[in-house]
């Protein structure tokens, strides 16, 4: 009896011990299936048109800190000021350890149901062992090499944890172009249409070329 009921309550532990170390998918504490709403109350620099809400992190730190500048273009005390606003508001908006350059967010249904996360691939090792903290080692990690437009192959890192039917994936981009991104998909998402996916990769790269 004794045995039974410590074998059950292992197993009991043991299930709950999976439980409480998966971490669902989230973008900055907002998780899928979230409303825009939701994401502008926290985050109300997102410029949202249709279903996508975009937010360029270097151009808004420009125009909050238009503000604190006296108009004098010589004037060093106000250059650093206006330098120190602009990096107070990126630090505000990292991603994890990262320096962010641009966040898409796609909402289909009002549920928040994609994010992809562009930064300089300087902070690709630090992201992704923050991402490894957060959902556990059990990656996939490949290399894809890709053709560019001159015809040169470019090789690509990259790192994807299956979550239930949502996934996350980390890539590093080669051969020079110095970007990264981080994507989080819903299942249903990425079960609407895969090829649909792909092309926004495409042109998140684009944005380097």
């Amino acid at each position: 009896m004794k045995k039974t009921l410590f074998a059950l309550l292992s197993a009991t532990l043991f299930a709950w011990s999976l439980f409480a170390g998966a971490a669902g998918v989230e973008f900055k504490g907002i998780p899928f299936g979230a409303s825009q709403e939701a994401l502008l109350k926290k985050f109300p620099d997102f410029k949202c048109e249709g279903g996508t809400c975009n937010l360029y992190v270097d151009t808004e730190a420009e125009k909050k800190c238009l503000s604190v500048r006296n108009n004098d273009p010589k004037d060093i005390i106000d250059i650093r000021r206006t330098l120190d606003c602009q990096r107070e508001y990126r630090n505000q908006m990292r991603y994890g350890p990262a320096a962010v350059q641009v966040y898409i967010a796609k909402f289909e249904s009002d549920k928040l149901s994609y994010v992809s996360v562009i930064f300089h691939s300087n902070w690709y090792r630090d992201v992704r062992d923050a991402l490894v903290e957060k959902y556990g080692s059990q990656a996939n990690e490949k290399m894809e090499t890709v053709q560019n437009r001159f015809g040169d192959n470019i090789e690509n890192h990259m790192a994807t944890w299956k979550l239930g039917n949502d996934f996350v994936q980390i890539e590093e981009r080669g051969a020079g172009i110095e970007a990264a991104a981080v994507r989080l998909v819903s299942g249903t998402f990425a079960g609407i249409d895969q090829e649909r996916l792909r092309r926004e990769r495409a042109r998140e790269a684009a944005r380097d070329l």
